[in-house]
């Protein structure tokens, strides 16, 4: 594995990076059999950090300090994470996207230089050869345009790990064409409208299939800083995260570990969110974050 400083300055660059063989084999498979064991269960889900087979990702030292490197600080958990499992979701939804607070507010206070707020991405299956994995638009975490950018269909593998900026423009559920490395139908419009159309209706013969049922698992992480506690801000007026929140009972075992550890911060937004009335509240306004603009 390369340096830590030099990932750092990748994803400052790029917006994204990719770190092959980061987790072993037997970690990957230990999740990808947690993740089942729970979607069995049937049980109520909620973030990670609350799931019983799943909280030991946030007591993994080498991803702890692996993200302190990337973000220049303490990590901050905040109860954003989440696992999918495809033929249990049904749809796994793309599109071009970014998730930052300012990506529709050129002006705002996430294209700064610091920006800091990160999400990693743990695919554990193989999608170097085989769809269903991520694209990403290199430079695009420096614009609010979502067309800019060139595209990547990540090639990450088993045990790889990726890593991006809520900024960076993103898509799941990535399409290979036989034949065609570069992600030129992706389903944006920057092709026309006949490629856009084509992308939802090539025949299953010119495309490669998953390599087996696509798990995937995802956490946010920030540090002490002015962009954290806008994203936070900016989540008490989703409703999907005030109801995430709601439901946040962090496994006991591991935040004793984690505070042993003392390498990741915790905060537990579920009193916050309890006052939260999900359907009431308003949808957020871009101006209100403003008077965080200091």
């Amino acid at each position: 594995m390369e340096n830590n400083n030099t990932y750092a300055e990748t994803l400052r660059e790029k917006g994204w990076i990719l770190v092959k063989n980061f987790f072993d084999a037997e970690t990957i498979d230990r999740f990808r059999s947690d993740c089942i064991k729970f979607s069995k269960e049937g049980s109520e889900s909620s973030d990670l950090l609350s799931n019983k087979y799943l909280s030991h990702l946030f007591t993994d030292e080498k991803l702890v300090k692996f993200l302190a490197d990337l973000i220049g600080g303490k990590p901050v958990y905040f109860g954003d994470s989440s696992f999918q499992i495809a033929s249990v979701e049904g749809r796994i939804s793309n599109g071009f996207h970014k998730d930052s607070v300012d990506r529709k507010n050129a002006n705002g206070l996430d294209w700064g230089i610091d920006y800091s707020i990160i999400r990693l991405g743990i695919y554990l299956q193989d999608h170097r050869n085989h769809s269903e994995g991520l694209v990403v638009r290199t430079g695009s975490h420096k614009t609010i345009d979502v067309t800019k950018g060139k595209k990547v269909n990540v090639p990450s593998e088993k045990g790889d790990l990726i890593v991006w900026y809520l900024t960076t423009t993103h898509s799941g559920n990535a399409r290979r064409i036989k034949g065609i490395d570069y992600p030129v139908l992706m389903g944006d419009f920057t092709g026309g409208w006949f490629a856009q159309k084509l992308y939802y209706h090539l025949p299953k013969i010119l495309l490669k299939p998953s390599e087996k049922d696509r798990i995937a698992i995802f956490a946010t992480f920030g540090k002490q800083d002015i962009h954290l506690k806008r994203y936070l801000e900016y989540l008490k007026h989703r409703s999907y995260m005030v109801e995430t929140w709601k439901k946040i009972n962090y496994d006991c075992d591991a935040v004793e570990k984690i505070q042993t550890q003392n390498l990741l911060e915790l905060i537990d937004m579920k009193d916050e969110a309890q006052k939260i009335d999900s359907v009431k509240y308003p949808p957020y306004d871009f101006d209100q974050f403003e008077k965080f603009n200091i």
